[in-house]
């Protein structure tokens, strides 16, 4: 009996030995790809090349387009978050390979694509970028050191013989930059509130109501309600525009704020410099009578009304570092960070006219401050101006 057993499993040992061998890690490797439906472009790439590498390397494609499907642009949102992609080398179409061991962002060259699927000797996370309907160039990163960038024919073999060679020296990025972009949107937020146009109708509002008779409390009470109008206007303007920039999402976005923030700024900057300069932005004539309007009337529902035209109308006024920023937001966050990034802001530009209340309550501190801002409107426009020239070339640097 003990014979019969040893030579069934002779048997059985040899049927085993005559099978193929099976690559099991080939047959179970997946790709992500998040994608946008309405980019043709975009489609006809995923279908074709994308889509035949893939298979040849015998990886299971799973594609999610977050513009008909709004959870998967929070997710893919959060999965560069998670993973560390930098803003510059983020596209609105990515590839996401064995769990974002390799990261496809845009349209990377097909022999690179299939070599670095083929690859043996990849570092732990590799992220390839290359423009969508660009010459082919293409950058590599292995989530340390400086990025690299490669003309089209460049085997990927030379940068990970590079990275090898250099990856002891080489120093792990930031893993969140979530920090800078807060003190970008505090900063911004608060040199857009420093602004002639939202201060001067304060001032010049408050010395009306002392003007005829009303008490501090009553002053208070109508200043808080046209600050808090323009809050919410000026939010909800943001708002609609931060929906909007999500159907386009894209590391483009940030660059398009970031040259905003240059050009707004250098046109306040001219505005100090030349006061003869031809572009201005303040406040259109129409909408400063209707302002004037609504302020002699001295009612808590006539303050509602002048904060929310005065939300409104400021925007042509300081308007440029709120696009900026909302770009900045759109392009690195999902909406729900975006709108909380949005309140902080607003209340940051809402908050010099916060205090200005305050000390104007003093009816003599009033005074002054009204004379400070008249004599000095032209330097207050200029440094803001220059501040935000000088934030959004920081901005352009960082994002391109």
């Amino acid at each position: 009996m003990h014979r019969k057993s040893k030579i069934l499993f002779l048997f059985l040992a040899f049927l085993l030995s005559a099978l193929p061998v099976v690559n099991v890690y080939a047959q179970t490797r997946q790709a992500v790809i998040y994608y946008n439906q309405a980019c043709d472009e975009c489609v006809a790439y995923i279908e074709g090349e994308l889509n035949e590498v893939l298979a040849s390397n015998a990886i299971t494609v799973t594609k999610k387009d977050y513009i008909n499907q709004r959870e998967n642009r929070v997710e893919f949102n959060n999965l560069n978050d998670r993973l560390g992609v930098p803003l510059e080398l983020q596209s609105h179409l990515a590839t996401f390979v064995d769990d974002g061991r390799i990261v496809l962002q845009g349209e990377p060259p097909r022999k690179v694509v299939d070599d670095l699927l083929k690859a043996t000797n990849l570092p732990e996370r590799i992220l390839i970028y290359s423009d969508e309907g660009g010459d082919g160039s293409y950058k590599a990163w292995a989530f340390a050191g400086p990025v690299q960038s490669y003309p089209p024919n460049t085997p990927i073999s030379e940068y990970l013989d590079w990275f090898s060679a250099n990856r002891a020296n080489l120093a792990e990025p930031a893993a969140n930059k979530q920090s800078l972009l807060l003190s970008t949107v505090l900063l911004t937020g608060l040199v857009d509130g420093i602004n002639p146009c939202a201060m001067a109708i304060l001032l010049f509002f408050i010395t009306f109501l002392f003007s005829i008779r009303k008490n501090r409390w009553a002053i208070a009470q109508m200043g808080l309600v046209y600050i808090a109008a323009v809050y919410v206007v000026y939010f909800l303007v943001g708002l609609g525009l931060l929906k909007v920039s999500g159907l386009a999402q894209g590391h483009w976005l940030g660059q398009v704020g970031a040259g905003l923030l240059i050009l707004f700024g250098t046109v306040n900057l001219l505005n100090a410099l030349f006061p003869k300069f031809p572009i201005r932005l303040e406040l259109p004539e129409i909408g400063k009578e209707s302002l004037k309007t609504w302020m002699y009337r001295a009612t808590l529902p006539a303050s509602l009304v002048l904060g929310t035209l005065m939300g409104l109308e400021s925007f042509p006024c300081s308007g440029g570092p709120y696009v900026a920023i909302l770009g900045l937001i759109g392009s690195q966050t999902e909406f729900w960070q975006g709108f909380a990034y949005l309140a902080l802001y607003n209340l940051m530009f809402v908050l010099p006219l916060i205090v200005i209340l305050g000390l104007s309550l003093n009816p003599v501190m009033g005074r002054k401050i009204q004379e400070w801002e008249r004599s000095s409107s032209r330097m207050v426009r200029g440094v803001t101006g220059a501040i935000m020239a000088l934030l959004g070339l920081g901005l352009l640097l960082w994002v391109l």
